[in-house]
């Protein structure tokens, strides 16, 4: 077995970037890490034009998608496809999130409660402007560390 401690990073495909940018910026309180662009090198030889975004200790891009990409009716607000992505925050942060959906006219569902045995306590669910299906949830056993996150230049690998 490879014993993979945790995931590093993950890609959310959008149709439009700016957009993307403006939403999890605005909305959700992401900060813009980098961007990659048509004019790179990496873009030249294949790779993908994405934007890189962090949420505290998490890092996500948002990269372009073709047209292909399958998006839900606009009335769905949650769902099991590809496009689904959950982000987790504390639970004295999660008011602060309702608010933030609220003030920007995100429409969403809940906050739904889960089973009083799981970890998990609540969740919103709503779309970003592509159409992806998002989850904010806070977590019952938030003072639980299963794996203490290294920042660059304190001993964690940069």
């Amino acid at each position: 077995m490879a014993e993979v401690e945790s995931i590093s990073h993950s890609g959310i495909c959008v149709h439009d970037l700016k957009e993307a940018e403006d939403f999890y910026c605005n909305v959700l309180g992401a900060k813009l890490h980098s961007r990659v662009n048509f004019k790179t090198q990496d873009a030249l030889r294949g790779r993908s034009i994405h934007t890189t975004l962090t949420l505290d200790d998490y890092v996500f891009a948002v990269m372009l998608t073709e047209d292909w990409m399958v998006v839900p009716e606009p009335g769905q607000l949650r769902g099991v496809n590809r496009t689904r992505h959950s982000f987790c925050v504390p639970k004295a942060r999660f008011p602060k999130v309702l608010e933030m959906l609220e003030a920007f006219e995100v429409p969403f569902e809940g906050p739904v409660s889960h089973p009083q045995c799981g970890p998990f306590g609540e969740s919103i669910y709503f779309r970003d402007p592509t159409g992806n299906f998002l989850e904010v949830l806070w977590r019952r056993d938030e003072d639980v560390v299963y794996n203490i996150v290294q920042p660059l230049g304190h001993g964690g690998g940069g």
